[in-house]
């Protein structure tokens, strides 16, 4: 997907059936197989950031590996992702 001199584009697609049938062939194939690198989404970890304090969550959508009641492997989760955000920048 990127070449020498380009980088970072960026394409939208949906989850579902159809959802990349617009993107070229060689795109398509491209995605589908960082998908494929990532494994299943466990859940999804939200900070929300305000003027005076900062407001965490753990979310569940459809289809993620994991729930509510999975609690020692949600805090593994969230352990990823905090340390994920230390190396953001």
């Amino acid at each position: 997907m990127e070449t020498a001199g380009e980088r970072g584009r960026w394409y939208s697609s949906t989850g579902g059936p159809g959802g990349k049938d617009h993107l070229p062939a060689d795109v398509r194939a491209e995605i589908e197989r960082r998908e494929a690198a990532r494994g299943r989404l466990l859940c999804e970890v939200f900070v929300r950031v305000y003027e005076h304090e900062a407001v965490s969550s753990v979310g569940f959508p459809d289809g993620s590996a994991l729930d509510v009641e999975d609690s020692e492997q949600v805090a593994a989760a969230v352990a990823r992702a905090r340390e994920e955000l230390a190396l953001w920048r």
